[in-house]
């Protein structure tokens, strides 16, 4: 059985993004757009599925919102491999509108 670990409720929703990760290696550091998909959100994070291989501890940036209920940011909590996506959790700091 599984155990509820979060606070707040989410809500399902399908939501296209494109969005923008930073990768540091060594002494360099690089900026990679990559497209992904919000499935489910609440006022302290969402859930995302892409192709890309984000990483725990990743920071992206979502471009071109143009819906309100999508933050403009999120911190990667944890990333499992689903055949050749990734589903991620992620949080972010401030409330969205639902």
């Amino acid at each position: 059985m599984i155990t509820e670990k979060r606070n707040v409720s989410r809500q399902a929703t399908s939501l296209n993004i494109k969005f923008a990760v930073t990768e540091v290696g060594g002494r360099d550091a690089s900026r990679v757009e990559a497209k992904g998909s919000i499935v489910d959100i609440s006022d302290q994070g969402f859930c995302m599925i892409t192709t890309y291989p984000l990483q725990k501890g990743h920071a992206i940036t979502i471009r071109g919102r143009g819906n309100e209920k999508m933050p403009g940011y999120g911190l990667v909590k944890w990333i499992e491999k689903a055949g050749s996506n990734y589903r991620a959790g992620l949080c972010h700091r401030f409330p969205v509108n639902m």
